[in-house]
C-alpha cells in the first residue's frame, strides 16, 4: 500500500485515505480554572509543505 500527500487547500470535508504532511509551529489550551482545569479548546497554527500557514481552533466544549 504505497502513501500520497495531498495539499490542505485540496482536501473535502469527506472520509479520505489521504493524508497531509504538516508542521506543527504553535499549539494552545484553553483550561478552565474553575472546573479544575479541564481543558475547554485547542488552537494551532500549521504550516503544509507549500509555506500554507492555517490557524485553527478545536472547541472541545
Amino acid at each position: 500500500m504505497s502513501s500520497s500527500n495531498v495539499l490542505l487547500t485540496n482536501l473535502i470535508a469527506v472520509h479520505c485515505s489521504n493524508t497531509a504532511e504538516l508542521h506543527l509551529l504553535r499549539l494552545w489550551e484553553a483550561r478552565n480554572v474553575w472546573k479544575g482545569g479541564e481543558l475547554m479548546s485547542v488552537e494551532m497554527l500549521l504550516l503544509d509543505e507549500h509555506s500554507t500557514l492555517i490557524h485553527r481552533t478545536i472547541n472541545l466544549i
